[in-house]
Parts: structure tokens; sequence; C-alpha cells
């Protein structure tokens, strides 16, 4: 059956995945990823702001001098795939968290120098399907939409340095969400 990956309805952030159990990230370790304390699920996003988007790859085209026709293409680099979402409501310790600096219960303050900021994204769609990027470069702004001053966060795949862990993992529904019986 076709699979069906349409918009996102709900986002989560962790620390970037350093280490799997198996050959790959699995819907049970997805699942698990959700149900930690540690992760965060981002509870309001503003307006239409968040969406999944691939780059096109960089390709080089070899023509035949003679024809003027390409006779061969070759791909140079993937293009990067990113979720990006505005916050429209957050709290300091997710300005901090996604762009760097210091929170307290009153109050931020941005950081001396740009901080590389890694964390694990995961999306799930309308139709219930999963998107995570267990290391990503995370960049966080202030955005100006509506009238509101809200948390812009894009998230861009990165290679893991996980041995089996891909830098971007789609997993069904009923992988994700089944429960073991007992």
């Amino acid at each position: 059956m076709a699979k069906q990956y349409i918009g996102i309805k709900r986002v989560w952030y962790a620390d970037a995945i350093a280490s799997i159990a198996g050959a790959s990230l699995s819907g049970a370790e997805i699942k698990a990823l959700i149900d930690n304390a540690a992760t965060k699920e981002v509870k309001n996003v503003h307006q239409d702001t968040w969406g999944y988007a691939e780059d096109d790859p960089t390709i080089a085209e070899y023509r035949n001098q003679l024809t003027g026709k390409i006779y061969y293409r070759d791909v140079e680099q993937e293009g990067a795939a990113t979720i990006s979402f505005t916050m429209g409501e957050y709290e300091y310790s997710d300005k901090a968290a996604l762009q760097g600096g210091t929170a307290t219960t009153t109050g931020w303050d941005r950081p001396a120098i740009k901080e590389n900021i890694s964390k694990c994204i995961i999306a799930q769609t309308k139709t219930g399907n999963y998107i995570a990027f267990p290391n990503a470069s995370i960049i966080g702004k202030g955005n100006f939409t509506d009238k509101n001053i809200g948390l812009g966060v894009t998230a861009v795949a990165m290679e893991t340095g996980v041995t089996g862990l891909s830098a971007e993992v789609w997993r069904d529904k009923s992988e994700v969400e089944t429960v073991p019986a007992g």
C-alpha cells in the first residue's frame, strides 16, 4: 500500500542520538524517544509556518561538444533535507535549547558567540507517519510573523556519526505506534 506523508501535525526535539540498538533507528526507538521525559514536544506552531523540504541535488551535466546534447549527468551533492517551524508560544528554555544563550525563568540572554546546536527532530505527519532527523543542525532565530515574534527553527539533517544510523529516517505509523501485546 502506498504511504502518504501529508503535512506535519506534531514536532518533538531532544538531544542528538549518540547510539542505536540495531542496524537502523526503529519505530520502537522513535516511540521511546517521544515518550522520554527529556524529549520536548513543540506545543504551539504559529499558523502555517512548519514544513518539510528537500533541496535539489547539485548536478554536473556533461555535453557532447559536437551535438550540444547532454550525454551524462552526475549527482555531485545531495540536497539538504529540512524541517522548519516557528513556535508562536515558547518558554525561555526552548529559546536557549534551540537558539543558544542562557535562559532563566524570567528571561533569556543571547550568547556572545554563535553556538552550534545539534538536536534530534521528530515530526509526525497529518497522516500519522514519522520523519526523524537523529542529528539535525539547528538554527533558531526571532521570526516576525503576523505581528508575533516567534521562535523560528530550521533543522537540517546531518550525518550522525553513528554506525548504521541514517541522517534521515521515515517510519510508518504502524511501526511506531504498535503496542506490544501483554
